[in-house]
């Protein structure tokens, strides 16, 4: 398909300054220079996109989704290595490659420019114009379907490389979303003993399993007994947050992924200096780890049938699913399918 025998206008889920989800006829995005259109495949819902919807970040009316895979149907000015039929999956954002985090190769940390697409062009559409620089190519053998867990993989090895885990080590996830129940499948398939606090009863039945050897439910104390190497705090929480630090063992860590809106956790300073024990942040990935993301899922050693709701949601249906999800009532990511029928 040409540019020229692109439609004019496509289906795309519209989050309106209210929250309200609507499926809208949109135009479909003109192609700049450096640019690629792919039309979606899948997309998932992560928790930033339930935040959105919240009214607790951004504004509307804006297109939502970036977990996305497709196939690449026009490519403009410019872009080299990329043709129509490629499937692809988007990748981490270019940055400005300027500051210095760019500069340091750490372009997700970017002062300049934001993490990840233009807003309003988002993949809960038919179609999305990205820079064709932050495409990556799925291989021969991994479906689309299963490409489209990338991007929260790629969060979760972040995360879980950052706390330091190796083999052997005790690990507790806190908070089991799609991140956590990722950062649980990373954890196992490393040979880490992996404990989980969740409050809801179908996400603690199926992190186990995933691979986790213990699932707690978060009663008077949200974190169980340590010690723990490795804390990956997934739930936002700042009463979860601050118990975790205390079940660390002596020079272990913790690292912060959920991101709770004005979460201002109080830690003791004598505690995490006479047990040199670390809390530290994790966020988005690098380059390297997305790449390991789509290799990992490839491998087929992650169970993606237990990471993935076995139905996908067509773009009239996510309105209705968003508040299941808020309230913990499904356990695995679900995809979006404005792109039903692509492999």
């Amino acid at each position: 398909m040409s540019a020229s025998d692109l439609p004019s206008a496509m289906a795309a889920l519209v989050c309106r300054d209210d929250g309200t989800l609507v499926v809208e006829r949109v135009p479909v995005p003109e192609l700049g220079r450096g640019d690629a259109l792919v039309r979606i495949s899948h997309c998932g819902i992560c928790g930033t996109d339930l935040h959105h919807v919240a009214g607790r970040i951004g504004h509307g009316p804006v297109v939502l989704g970036h977990e996305y895979s497709g196939v690449v149907v026009a490519v403009g000015e410019d872009v080299e290595g990329w043709t129509p039929g490629d499937r692809v999956v988007g990748g981490p954002g270019l940055g400005c490659g300027a500051c210095p985090p760019c500069l340091a190769g750490t372009p997700h940390l970017c002062r300049v420019e934001p993490v990840r697409g233009g807003a309003g062009n988002g993949s809960w559409a038919t179609f999305r114009r990205v820079d064709a620089g932050q495409l990556f190519r799925v291989p021969d053998g991994l479906d689309l379907r299963t490409a489209a867990l990338a991007e929260t993989l790629a969060i979760a090895l972040r995360a879980v490389r950052r706390g330091g885990a190796r083999p052997g080590d005790r690990a507790l996830v806190t908070g089991a979303g799609s991140i956590g129940m990722l950062a649980v499948a990373v954890l196992a398939d490393l040979g880490a003993g992996v404990t989980v606090s969740e409050p809801s009863a179908v996400r603690r039945e199926r992190a186990l399993r995933i691979g986790a050897q213990e699932a707690w439910e978060p009663g008077a104390t949200a974190v169980p007994d340590g010690p723990y190497a490795v804390v990956v705090e997934c739930s936002g929480r700042v009463d979860v947050m601050e118990q975790a630090v205390g079940s660390l063992a002596r020079g272990g860590t913790m690292v912060l992924v959920g991101i709770g809106a004005g979460a201002r956790p109080a830690f003791d300073a004598r505690q995490l200096t006479l047990t040199e024990t670390t809390v530290t942040g994790s966020v988005d990935y690098s380059r390297a780890e997305f790449a390991e993301a789509i290799a990992l899922l490839a491998s087929g050693r992650l169970p993606v049938e237990e990471l993935l709701e076995p139905d996908d949601v067509s773009l009239d249906e996510v309105a209705a699913v968003v508040p299941r999800l808020t309230r913990g009532e499904i356990a695995g990511k679900v995809l979006v399918a404005p792109g039903a029928g692509l492999r």
